[in-house]
């Protein structure tokens, strides 16, 4: 296996305090939500690991859709993640993903991309048993089915 890639992120004062890359090309305030206690005066880590996989997902798709020449004229991914915590004071993490693509695609092209990107994903892949992902692909310029 040859490294890609490899990063370094400083975290300092938990959920309220600051995260930053040790290059400085990023540099965060991190707040509590509201929900939890928090003034929501800044992102919190569910906010940037949700932004985080969207981006990372998309990527996987434009890539196998390139890869798989198919006709991708667009493509953005919304995820809504949901915080739970179980009865023994676990939490855990719901991640829906629906992905939005434009280009001549039908529903069962769409679905195969999908499927495809969750098994290519470095993110997916980290997180396959511990955080539920749901995936939805929406076409935003739906092919006409074919007179039978």
């Amino acid at each position: 296996m040859d490294l890609v890639f490899k990063t370094t992120m400083l975290s300092q004062g938990g959920r309220n305090g600051s995260v930053q890359s040790d290059d400085g090309s990023l540099k965060l305030k991190l707040a509590l939500p509201k929900s939890m206690g928090g003034k929501e005066d800044g992102v919190n880590p569910e906010q940037l690991f949700a932004g985080a996989f969207a981006a990372c997902f998309e990527h996987a798709v434009r890539h196998l859709a390139k890869k798989n020449h198919t006709l991708l004229r667009g493509c953005y991914v919304e995820a809504e993640l949901g915080l739970y915590i179980s009865f023994d004071d676990v939490y855990r993490m719901v991640l829906t993903l629906t992905v939005h693509m434009a280009g001549p695609l039908t529903q069962s092209d769409a679905d195969f991309l999908l499927e495809r990107a969750r098994e290519v994903c470095p993110m997916a892949g980290a997180t396959k048993n511990n955080v539920t992902l749901n995936l939805k692909a929406v076409l935003d310029t739906p092919v006409a089915a074919s007179a039978a």
